[in-house]
């Protein structure tokens, strides 16, 4: 009777009868709308260009006479680099003479002056400050206070005086309560299935509604909104195609990453996908020279997965010529980035050795010269096959800086696709200098540089959009399920 038993359960198996079902077949649908929705990315992604209009309106006229870094500038600026003590209180001469020396200094170096309105902007500014010194001694948290306020048309988020950020206050706001869903080109209500929706405060339902993954780890639609203001909600109104209208209220979105890592890097092998943690874009120091190393080593790994699985939601960024090296060698290209690029050449480099230095270093890296400036206007339009592999990128509000230049490289790469919320938005310069103001002894971080984008693709503060957004509570899970219910991997 055993016997008799088991050939019958063989012959059900052979024959495909099983009762219990296949584990290999679960999600098939879920499977198929992933690569639909990855075709949707790819084409997208493919469109994806540096502005094509010229760089050359932001560059300064360094041949004109306004009052640029001098000489003692330079041996000023150098003797108090490493200076850390801030003063309580500064008199009205040394407060003036600092402003004159900082404004000298963001004409002669600061890459964005010419991008924030040059020197009408800039010297208006200044004059303020003057006047507001007035004639009495001032503390140093009053005297900052001035700067920031008479400099607050600037959203460098790279820039920072006294320790603090010059970046607009923008937050994510987003609503969960209602799941949207996409049927051809329009969008529907869960509740309201034969209702489309026609418009979102005046504008195309998909200016609000993006594709998430809900609590179940399941793609569904919600809207979100990037919004610089205070309040802790936001409403709008919808309107349906039956002339019905309704109100939704928008809070600020939940997401999480951690404030302090454990590791500066893994890289672990799951079922179904190689998994890259990456919380810092390691630079050439002791710090992080192992970290640097053993990621451009593990680069050879991750061209062999099938799916790879980059984590960046808590990387605020670091050296961005790694990522020039990992894309060289993950793809065999050079990378040509999705933005135009504008370097002031430093002030304070006078031998004539440095200077070719400086030079062959910037050429490197596909950057022409002319005059004091660095420059590559269209890098050239770049979209790269990636045979069946699959990649996703996981961002945070936290992804800043060379991270965000990371979230934009994986984008020239095919099935690439970007999970979470939109990034730190800090990518329009850079952070090449800091050091101690001179007289008040006040930090001051600066960039050379201004990195060109297109403002539909990337603005400061706004950041980047993922291609999927990731809120809510319970990220680990929802990401966890949607791994293993599209993709069939197991983390």
């Amino acid at each position: 009777m055993k016997k008799n038993l088991s050939m019958i359960l063989c012959a059900i198996l052979l024959t495909g009868q099983a009762l219990l079902p296949s584990p290999a077949h679960a999600g098939i649908k879920e499977q198929e709308e992933l690569r639909a929705v990855m075709e949707e990315i790819n084409e997208k992604n493919m469109e994806l260009d540096a502005p094509q209009d010229s760089t050359s309106q932001y560059r300064y006229d360094f041949k004109n006479n306004r009052p640029k870094v001098t000489k003692k500038d330079n041996e000023l600026m150098w003797k108090d680099y490493d200076k850390k003590n801030v003063k309580n209180n500064l008199s009205a001469a040394a407060a003036k003479k600092e402003v004159h020396w900082l404004f000298r200094l963001l004409r002669s170096q600061y890459g964005l002056y010419t991008y924030y309105g040059g020197d009408a902007s800039f010297e208006k500014a200044k004059d303020m400050i003057i006047k507001e010194i007035g004639t009495d001694p001032i503390t140093a948290k009053k005297y900052q206070k001035l700067l920031h306020k008479h400099l607050g048309f600037i959203t460098d988020a790279h820039l920072a005086i006294g320790e603090e950020l010059f970046n607009a206050p923008v937050r994510l706001f987003s609503d969960e309560s209602v799941h949207y869903y996409k049927k051809g080109e329009q969008f529907f209500a869960e509740e309201s299935q034969e209702d489309a929706l026609v418009e979102i405060n005046g504008t195309q339902p998909d200016t609000y509604l993006k594709r998430a993954i809900d609590e179940n780890g399941y793609l569904t639609y919600y809207p979100y909104a990037m919004l610089n203001q205070k309040k802790d909600s936001w409403s709008c109104q919808v309107k349906y195609q039956s002339g019905r209208t309704e109100n939704i209220k928008l809070h600020p979105a939940e997401y999480s990453y951690q404030d302090t890592i454990d590791r500066l890097y893994s890289y672990e092998h799951y079922d179904g996908a190689a998994y890259v943690e990456m919380n810092q874009v390691y630079m050439e120091d002791d710090y992080c020279i192992k970290a640097r190393r053993q990621f451009l080593k593990d680069t050879a790994d991750m061209k062999k997965q099938e799916c790879l699985i980059i984590d960046l939601r808590n990387n605020t960024g670091g050296d961005g010529t790694l990522i020039d090296q990992w894309f060289l060698k993950y793809t065999g290209k050079a990378l040509l980035p999705n933005y135009s690029t504008l370097r002031i050449r430093p002030v304070w480099i006078n031998s004539a050795k440095e200077l070719k230095e400086c030079d062959a270093f910037f050429t490197e890296y596909g950057l022409e010269k002319s005059g004091k400036y660095y420059y590559c206007q269209t890098p050239g339009h770049q979209y790269l096959k990636n045979k069946s592999r699959q990649m996703f990128v996981l961002t945070s509000r936290r992804t800043g800086s060379a991270a965000e230049a990371m979230t934009d490289a994986v984008r020239n790469i095919e099935n690439a696709v970007v999970i979470g919320t939109n990034t730190g938005g800090v990518l329009t310069n850079m952070a090449n200098y800091s050091m101690a103001m001179p007289y008040s002894g006040l930090y001051l971080q600066f960039g050379e540089s201004m990195q060109y984008f297109d403002n539909d693709y990337f603005t400061e503060s706004y950041g980047m959009e993922p291609d999927i957004y990731l809120t809510g509570k319970n990220l680990d899970q929802r990401l966890e399920l949607f791994f293993e219910t599209y993709a069939n991997i197991k983390l």
